[in-house]
């Protein structure tokens, strides 16, 4: 989520043109459920204009050296028939060699299902079938890294595909259950992640808002596609 609790126009103008505004033109938007909370998610689209994607519809794609980046909506239909899992799949088809990164709002696989993921979990299957890289979604209100998984969010020893959780800007909770699929994780911890993307692999470093120390950081190659 952009702003709470419903995306509105005023919410946009009191709330996240103060705290972000400045950093505007850097910022590479995706939706939440919040922002769903207004219909169609008017304000979201039009405070962030075309940097949201073209006719409103949620999606868009951009390289960076040798990444494909796609920003994803996981509030509406990602199926493979679906106009946004055709959009995704030519994107895909027409990168076939670079590495792949692809954020949504809500996670297929994580520490805790609040629900409402079907659409994660479409997206989640057609990107690691076409060897994705690295997932970045929201939501849940903690830090968490998976194993490298499959499409069906099993860990696997290759080819697998790195989920990570960010939903730590403001509220912060925790998970009871521990997963098979979880590497790491951290609780009541507001922070950020920071991703270094190079050509052939990357590196994270999950930072601690309040310390400004380190709490999860490592590197790794990227899928062979």
């Amino acid at each position: 989520d952009t702003v709470y609790g419903r995306g509105t126009p005023i919410e946009y103008e009191n709330c996240f043109e103060p705290t972000w505004g400045q950093l505007k033109p850097r910022l590479l938007p995706a939706p939440g459920n919040h922002e769903y909370g207004s219909t169609a998610a008017f304000g979201y689209f039009d405070y962030f204009g075309t940097q949201a994607g073209s006719d409103r519809k949620g999606w868009y794609a951009l390289t960076l050296h040798n990444w494909l980046i796609l920003s994803l909506n996981s509030e509406v239909d990602a199926g493979p028939g679906s106009n946004q899992g055709k959009w995704l799949s030519q994107r895909l088809r027409e990168n076939p060699d670079k590495c792949v990164l692809a954020f949504f709002h809500r996670p297929a696989y994580s520490l805790k299902d609040r629900g409402g993921r079907e659409h994660a979990i479409a997206l989640f299957k057609q990107l690691q079938q076409a060897g994705t890289t690295l997932v970045i979604n929201g939501h849940n209100h903690f830090y968490e890294r998976t194993k490298p998984l499959n499409e069906n969010g099993e860990p696997v020893p290759e080819g697998g595909t790195v989920a990570f959780t960010v939903g730590t800007g403001g509220r912060i909770t925790d998970a009871k259950q521990q997963k098979s699929h979880t590497e790491a994780a951290v609780f009541e911890k507001t922070g950020l992640l920071k991703l270094e993307l190079r050509d052939q692999d990357y590196s994270w470093t999950y930072v601690d808002a309040v310390e400004k120390t380190s709490l999860d950081k490592g590197s790794a190659r990227c899928n062979s596609r």
